[in-house]
């Protein structure tokens, strides 16, 4: 398997315990101040640590979309998300992004979708539904609108900046640290005012958001920047419902929730359509006649 895709799966699997985290830990937080500091200060340190470069003269605006895109608006849309529908609604809304990731390919980069990218985005979707809803759920239409938009500027961003690219002699680290901090400060105006929650998080909810910081945003961020810039955008999206299933892991082993048939079906099938799209597709070849 492909050593590349290896690493860009770690990042889906390690932002599957950002919910965990932030409802056991970071629950007292505003969902626009703990956008900021997982992002802001993930962005700064990636600076720091390749402080090569800045973007050129004509690429600040396509930064800027995509900081927007990927990472600002993101946030917010997900959190609100949160806020008004049941973790297992947003989440398998969501999990939506790889099929819209493959159809905005279309129009965008010229990129047909194959019945096989397309059957295993509906398998990971189908995987996800089944982990996260249950029979009982209260719907707001509020939050769907809030969750189609996290999933739609995630998707249309991952395909811009496919279409896009990096900027002449910049490497996924800059692209990631540029995006990073270009969202976090279009969402600090929003975050100013909530600062004072902050007095209410104990030690462990700092080691928290160190972590969800450190390794859940500005590691993640190169793993996953590097993928999109050297992998197929529809393979390295079809990895998105790996964060579900680790989700899933995390309240079984750590939150000891009792995991039904539905959702251990669910896992494997999320685990079977990552698998498939790991594999290279196979190609007919057209014999000649001589």
């Amino acid at each position: 398997m492909n050593p590349v895709l290896l690493l860009t799966a770690l990042a889906p699997l390690v932002w599957g315990s950002t919910y965990l985290i932030t409802t056991t830990y970071l629950n007292e937080l505003p969902a626009p101040l703990l956008g900021t500091l997982r992002i802001l200060p993930a962005g700064f340190l990636l600076l720091i640590l390749f402080p090569r470069r800045l973007p050129p003269r004509g690429w600040w605006g396509r930064v800027a979309v995509l900081g927007l895109l990927r990472q600002g608006l993101f946030f917010v849309l997900l959190y609100a998300a949160a806020l008004h529908l049941p973790g297992g609604v947003a989440a398998t809304i969501g999990g939506s992004t790889a099929m819209l990731v493959i159809l905005l390919a279309w129009p965008l980069l010229k990129q047909r979708p194959s019945a096989r990218n397309l059957a295993l985005a509906a398998a990971g979707l189908l995987g996800v539904a089944l982990i996260s809803l249950t029979a009982k759920v209260t719907l707001s239409p509020l939050g769907i609108l809030y969750a189609v938009g996290f999933a739609l500027v995630n998707a249309l961003g991952v395909v811009l900046f496919k279409r896009w690219g990096l900027p002449p002699g910049a490497e996924p680290a800059d692209q990631a640290a540029w995006e990073l901090v270009m969202g976090g400060l279009m969402l600090l105006p929003l975050s100013l005012g909530s600062f004072a929650a902050l007095g209410h998080v104990n030690a462990a909810g700092w080691a928290a958001l160190a972590f969800l910081t450190l390794i859940g945003t500005a590691v993640t961020a190169i793993l996953w920047q590097r993928g999109l810039t050297v992998l197929p955008v529809q393979q390295v999206s079809l990895l998105g419902p790996l964060s579900p299933f680790t989700a899933l892991l995390l309240d079984y082993f750590v939150a000891h929730s009792k995991l039904s048939v539905p959702q251990a079906a669910g896992a494997a099938l999320i685990l079977a359509s990552v698998i498939l799209a790991a594999l290279p597709e196979r190609r007919r070849v057209t014999a000649l006649a001589t």
